[in-house]
């Protein structure tokens, strides 16, 4: 559903970015490889983006490259992963 979400770099957590994009902050879960190749807070950022959706939940997966998302692959591996 989200391609890449582009926006504010505002916060990071253990496993997760928040990107402010259009007023809206996105929590992304990623890997601390990923959160190191983040710019400085407060500077534009690009993380493409994996929507998992359960009943109860919807996830965004992000990764710092279009290349890595492609082969991360299989999608249930990508979220027992982070």
């Amino acid at each position: 559903m989200y391609y890449y979400i582009k926006g504010e770099y505002v916060k990071s957590g253990e496993n997760f970015v928040v990107l402010d994009a259009g007023g809206l902050g996105y929590k992304i879960h990623t890997s601390q490889m990923a959160i190191a190749k983040m710019p400085e807070i407060g500077e534009e950022a690009k993380v493409y983006t994996y929507l998992h959706v359960r009943e109860d939940v919807f996830d965004l997966y992000g990764f710092p490259t279009n290349e890595e998302l492609v082969i991360a692959g299989d999608t249930d591996k990508i979220v027992s992963a982070l």
